[in-house]
C-alpha cells in the first residue's frame, strides 16, 4: 500500500475537518507516494522514536501529537527538531499525525478511555462539532458507572491506564456514579464536567488555579498523566490500519514511549 491509501484509512476514521483551528496535524513529512509495508505507531516523534523506526526498517511513522505544531523557522542539524526533520528525510520516513481529530473522533482517545473504565451511556462532555446528520463530536466523555468508593475506583483507574500513581484533588470520602474523562490536557473542561452532573473528572496537566476551581465546585479531580490518558489508542490504530490495509502491512507500537518525566 502507499502512504497515501494508510492517511486514508487514519482520515475516515478522524477526519480533517475535526481538527481544530488552532491545531497542525495530518501529513507532515515524506512522500506520499511511497510504498509502505512497515509502520510504527508512537504517542510522540522524538529521538527514541527514530531510532526505534530505523531498528524496525520501517516506511511510515504514525504519531498523535505533531512533530510540526509550533512554527519553526530553519531546518538544520543545528538544532534537535532539525536534525530529526533531516534524519527523517535521509531514511525517507513518512510522518503522519491525527490529534485533535482523534480526540474528538467517534471511537477515537476518549471513547477508547471511557469504555476501558466502563461507562456507561456515554456522552459528548464539549462539543466542538456538529455533523450534517446531527452528530456531535468533541471533547471529552461523561457516562456513568455502578455506584462505587472512590478509593476502589481510583484502583480501576491505575489498572486500566498503568499508572503507577494518581494525583487526586478533593474530598475523597464519598461514593461516586458518574464520571467525566477528558484524555491529555483537559483542563479547559471542568466546568463543563461540574455542569454534566459528573462526581469525577479525569483527565491530565491540571494547573494550580483549575484545581482550585475544581475545589469551589465540590468536583473530584484526576490528574491521571497526559501520556497514560492517551496511550491507550495506540494498540487501536494498530488494529485499525491491519483491518483496514487486510493485513497488507506490518504495524509496530513504540512500547518503550513514556512520559517525559518521573514522579519520585
Amino acid at each position: 500500500m502507499k502512504a497515501f491509501d494508510i492517511m486514508n484509512i487514519m482520515n475516515k476514521w478522524a477526519p480533517s475537518y475535526l481538527v481544530d483551528s488552532w491545531d497542525h496535524t495530518g501529513f507532515q513529512i515524506g512522500n506520499c507516494d511511497k510504498e509502505v509495508e512497515r509502520i510504527l505507531v508512537s504517542l510522540d516523534l522524538d529521538v527514541n522514536t527514530y531510532e526505534k523506526a530505523v531498528k524496525e526498517n520501517v516506511d511510515m511513522i504514525i504519531t498523535h501529537h505533531p512533530i510540526l505544531f509550533n512554527p519553526i523557522y530553519e531546518i538544520t542539524t543545528n538544532n534537535y527538531k532539525g536534525k530529526l526533520i533531516c534524519d527523517l528525510i535521509k531514511k525517507d520516513i513518512v510522518v503522519y499525525n491525527a490529534h485533535t481529530n482523534l480526540d474528538v473522533a467517534i471511537g477515537g482517545i476518549n471513547d477508547v478511555l471511557a469504555e476501558l473504565l466502563g461507562l456507561e451511556d456515554v456522552e459528548v462532555l464539549e462539543t466542538s462539532y456538529e455533523g450534517l446528520d446531527g452528530i456531535l463530536y468533541g471533547y471529552g466523555r461523561v457516562g456513568n458507572i455502578e455506584e462505587i468508593d472512590l478509593y476502589e475506583f481510583l484502583d480501576i483507574v491505575k489498572e486500566k491506564l498503568d499508572a503507577e500513581n494518581l494525583l487526586v484533588y478533593g474530598e475523597t470520602d464519598k461514593n461516586i456514579g458518574r464520571i467525566a474523562l477528558c484524555s491529555g490536557s483537559g483542563g479547559d473542561f471542568i466546568s463543563a464536567a461540574y455542569k454534566s452532573g459528573a462526581d469525577l473528572y479525569l483527565t491530565s496537566d491540571i494547573k494550580y488555579h483549575e484545581a482550585q476551581l475544581a475545589n469551589e465546585l465540590g468536583i473530584i479531580l484526576i490528574d491521571g498523566n497526559h501520556f497514560n490518558t492517551e496511550k491507550v489508542i495506540l494498540p487501536i490504530i494498530k488494529k485499525k490500519i491491519l483491518k483496514e490495509s487486510n493485513k497488507n502491512v506490518e504495524v509496530f507500537i513504540h512500547e518503550k514511549s513514556t512520559a517525559p518525566f518521573k514522579i519520585y
